[in-house]
């Protein structure tokens, strides 16, 4: 590859660095140095990884998670252990007969006609690890050490663009928080590692009363809510809206507790975001809430919301069956889903979450 043609490469990760979307290109040439099928940029921390990849290694990821890989997986361990700042090959890390009994080589990757890399990784400040990798066809034999020497040229700029990508998408985060403190609303940042990144003013004053956070990830005071919290943060499919009743507790109001997923894969690379987390002061409401909004607040069916409302407004599980034509058993399945989306443990607790459900407007609060 030219002079010109690194300076171009140079100025595609200066973009990248913030831009997220400009990583692509920056991907396909690291591809194109290296000879290689493809190039993934993966984030790994210890709970999870995320990444985004090429074209040319469409549905490899996706592959190598279904097959159980990860657990068994040595090249991304054996790139963290060399600690080398610049691209390594398998000859770095591996012997001959290394290469020749290793699983992942034989019965992952040269199935599939790869067999050959090349990578390098960086620890960013937010926990995760950043590795870039790229395959390349077993049959074009192993990454040369020309490419290899080019690749370590742009390594620094390739550093440089993830940490300010990382530092650029936290502090937009943050602003955003900060936006919602405006508006009256606490709110904070959830890392993929369940702690609390950042909070607003309004959030800090509700710590530890309301929320608490803690050495290993961020709680509810409340045990039922802190159980929803949980399964939420702990849930195999985390981009998933998510609202969470918060009783009123000391001289704090009733809350719902909302968390919006942090979406864009390339800005979830950097920053280590999972969530923002804002809370809803609750006022209230002698009529009992609209089915649509319990439906969307806690993710009812439609069956479960109607249920929802006829027991806050006071009727009994007869009743409602009744009314609705259904049996009582019927109704009472629904009303016990009901509890457990909600946290509540009865029909009292449920009446007294729905009777203060109107959201207060931030220019109230």
């Amino acid at each position: 590859m030219s002079r010109f043609d690194i300076e171009a490469m140079t100025d595609k990760i200066h973009e990248a660095s913030v831009v997220p979307e400009s990583w692509m290109p920056v991907l396909d040439s690291m591809t194109e140095i290296a000879g290689g099928v493809g190039t993934i940029l993966l984030a790994a921390d210890t709970t999870d990884f995320r990444f985004i990849s090429t074209k040319g290694l469409a549905g490899f990821v996706e592959s190598f998670v279904e097959e159980g890989w990860p657990e068994k997986n040595t090249r991304t361990p054996a790139v963290l252990r060399a600690r080398h700042a610049g691209f390594i090959v398998e000859s770095d890390v591996y012997t001959p007969e290394e290469i020749e009994r290793d699983p992942l080589i034989n019965q992952f990757l040269r199935p599939q006609g790869l067999g050959w890399a090349t990578a390098t990784a960086f620890p960013m400040s937010t926990g995760d690890t950043l590795v870039f990798s790229i395959e390349r066809a077993f049959r074009d034999g192993p990454v040369p050490p020309e490419a290899v020497a080019i690749l370590d040229s742009v390594r620094p700029h390739l550093g440089r663009a993830a940490l300010i990508s990382g530092r650029l998408r936290l502090e937009r985060a943050r602003a955003a928080v900060e936006t919602l403190a405006l508006l009256g609303l606490p709110a904070g940042i959830i890392s993929r590692s369940s702690r609390l990144q950042a909070a607003n003013g309004l959030l800090d004053a509700l710590i530890p009363v309301t929320v608490r956070d803690g050495g290993t990830r961020v709680a509810f005071a409340d045990g039922d809510a802190d159980d929803l919290l949980a399964a939420a943060l702990n849930a195999a499919n985390r981009q998933v809206p998510r609202s969470i009743p918060l009783p009123a507790r000391n001289n704090n109001p009733a809350m719902v507790a909302h968390l919006v997923p942090v979406r864009g894969v390339a800005r979830d690379l950097f920053t280590g975001s999972a969530f923002i987390l804002v809370l809803t002061p609750v006022e209230a409401n002698s009529q009992g809430p609209d089915a649509d909004l319990l439906q969307g607040l806690f993710d009812l069916t439609a069956a479960e919301a109607r249920v929802a409302r006829a027991i806050v407004a006071g009727e009994t599980v007869e009743t409602v069956a009744l009314r609705q034509g259904v049996s009582e058993s019927t109704v009472r399945t629904q009303l016990k889903s009901v509890f457990a989306k909600t946290g509540m443990k009865g029909q009292l607790d449920l009446v007294r979450l729905g009777s203060g459900l109107n959201l207060v407007r931030s220019d109230d609060v």
